[in-house]
């Protein structure tokens, strides 16, 4: 017999009478599978209960037979919630990791609508859900896991990564799991201000999460000041330890190869970074971020060839990455083919036309080739997309390091 829990029934037997949002009985029963799952209890059994609202929250909670009545002030009810996950793990043969118990503070509220609301969201589906979590950042728009919910949503779905950066901006997070997954999503968005606070309390509060210690390395990596010895300052160090420690905890995992080979990258090692980018490569070779970033290592280290055949894999992983024609052109450049190189910058350029880089090096390379007239055409829309820019009419705008890798 599979673990089973029942929706809670929810009831107001006195006080203000808060209306109870349809789903809050379902949210109570999914959370809790849920927290039980991420403490990696996986007992038989079945388990339901009763929720009710007065002056207070009051909850009754039976496992295979066995009781507990629990009750908490309005201002403390994340607290009953994971008393209730604690006796429903210990009756199941499980416990409740500190880090697991740490991801309950994130519901904290003082309005009792805001939980109900939270846990309605819970109860339901896609848009359900999301109204759900927007009716309890209403209600209490400091209620963090409403708001780091709503942040993963809008990211899942595709949405803007700036209006998930703000949701998720300047909170106190105490859920690991949750602030990982947020914090590597707009990591890989671009947003990287907000995704280095999610990523700093995700290690912090749950140090076995692997995957968000190796994002906060690369992340502070390429933040660092560029090449090795003296320029270093102690991000480069905490970078290369974070790597490190997260190849430890996750050897199988690809991810945590590419931020050990984005470190040394930074650090001007480009052997190491090829090295450890190839053992990435072995483990996902179809990995489009790390092909990407491992064609652009070999042409920092001025090895287009190598560079090469990474590119063309990139490219047939994702043909429609104008980075990935962007070191195309590079490559091309430095094995002297001066035509091939500017072809893949004008593609570049028109996969991402809003991308400024990209038309100064379409700029720079038709210089080359003899075409003055598209360089000068190609400066001076760069110029237009970033206003105030210097370019010089010379070539020799974009770099190796300056192509977004």
């Amino acid at each position: 017999m599979a673990m089973e829990i029942e929706a809670f029934g929810v009831e107001v037997v006195g006080g203000e009478g808060w209306p109870v949002p349809e789903g809050a009985g379902a949210g109570v029963a999914r959370l809790l599978a849920a927290m039980l799952a991420r403490a990696g209890v996986a007992g038989e059994g079945r388990v339901r209960g009763q929720w009710w609202i007065s002056d207070r929250w009051q909850a009754e909670i039976e496992v295979n037979g066995e009781r507990r009545a629990e009750e908490a002030e309005f201002e403390r009810g994340h607290h009953l919630l994971c008393r209730l996950t604690e006796f429903a793990a210990a009756r199941l043969g499980g416990t409740v990791p500190e880090a697991t118990m740490r991801a309950f503070e994130d519901l904290e509220t003082r309005s009792p609508g805001a939980l109900l609301a939270y846990l309605a969201g819970w109860g339901r589906e896609g848009e359900e859900r999301k109204r759900g979590w927007r009716r309890a950042f209403e209600l209490d728009p400091q209620m963090v896991a409403a708001r780091l919910g709503l942040a993963a949503m809008v990211l899942a779905e595709g949405g803007e990564a700036g209006a998930a950066a703000a949701l998720a901006q300047g909170l106190r997070v105490q859920d690991g799991g949750g602030a990982g997954e947020v914090g590597i999503a707009l990591w890989a968005a671009g947003e990287t201000e907000v995704s280095a606070e999610l990523l700093q309390a995700a290690v912090k509060h749950d140090p076995q999460n692997a995957v968000a210690m190796a994002a906060l390395a690369a992340l502070l990596a390429r933040r660092a000041p560029a090449g090795s010895g003296e320029g270093r300052d102690g991000a480069w160090e905490e970078a290369l330890l974070l790597a490190t420690q997260a190849t430890q905890l996750a050897a199988d995992d690809y991810r945590c190869w590419a931020a050990l080979a984005d470190v040394h990258r930074a650090g001007g090692d480009y052997a190491q970074a090829s090295f450890y980018y190839g053992f990435a490569l072995r483990l996902e070779p179809e990995a489009a971020s790390v092909l990407k970033d491992a064609g652009a290592c070999w042409l920092m280290a001025h090895q287009p060839q190598q560079a090469l055949a990474l590119i063309e894999r990139a490219l047939a992983v994702a043909p429609l990455d104008a980075e990935n024609y962007g070191n195309l052109a590079f490559a091309r450049d430095l094995l002297g083919e001066a035509e091939a190189a500017l072809a893949a910058a004008r593609r570049a350029a028109e996969l991402s036309p809003g991308d400024a880089r990209m038309r100064i090096l379409q700029g720079d390379l038709a210089l080359k080739a003899g075409a003055q007239e598209e360089a000068l055409e190609a400066w001076a829309r760069a110029a237009e997309l970033e206003p105030g820019m210097v370019i010089s009419p010379d070539g020799g705008n974009v770099g190796l390091g300056d192509s977004g890798q």
